[in-house]
């Protein structure tokens, strides 16, 4: 197989699992916010209930950006691309996951990695617009 064929079908493969894990941070944002609504309306309260309210309204913005990152494949520096889903991904799980455990337990053990979940994020959006402004290249 030529290097760039491989090299297509390996990004298109890249693609099908950042759909799929796009889809599945989706659905875990919303099943959070019904969690947060239901169960724990009453018990978080202060620091605790703006910490949950902040990583469920990151989560829910990016769970969708991921989702329209990774559909937006064939407009991008593939590498760029690829680099750009990483970090939105790790940076929702880092960021949105330490504000989620810091209100939920009370523990602010996990909330000094909050900031790089953060950077991570505003990182991927950068970078994102990197690979666009480079445009299909697959580089």
């Amino acid at each position: 197989m030529h290097q760039g064929a491989r090299e297509r079908a390996l990004m298109q493969c890249a693609q099908r699992v950042w759909l799929i894990w796009a889809a599945l941070l989706g659905a875990c944002a919303v099943a959070l916010a019904a969690i947060g609504a239901h169960m724990l309306a009453d018990i978080l309260v202060g620091k605790a209930a703006l910490r949950f309210d902040t990583a469920l309204r990151m989560h829910l913005v990016h769970a969708p950006a991921l989702l329209a990152l990774a559909l937006s494949l064939r407009h991008a520096r593939s590498r760029w691309w690829l680099v750009a889903c990483i970090l939105m991904s790790l940076g929702s799980l880092v960021f949105c996951g330490g504000l989620y455990l810091a209100a939920i337990s009370g523990s602010t053990l996990l909330l000094p990695i909050v900031p790089a979940g953060g950077s991570a994020l505003i990182l991927s959006w950068l970078i994102a617009g990197v690979a666009f402004a480079l445009g299909e290249n697959s580089q």
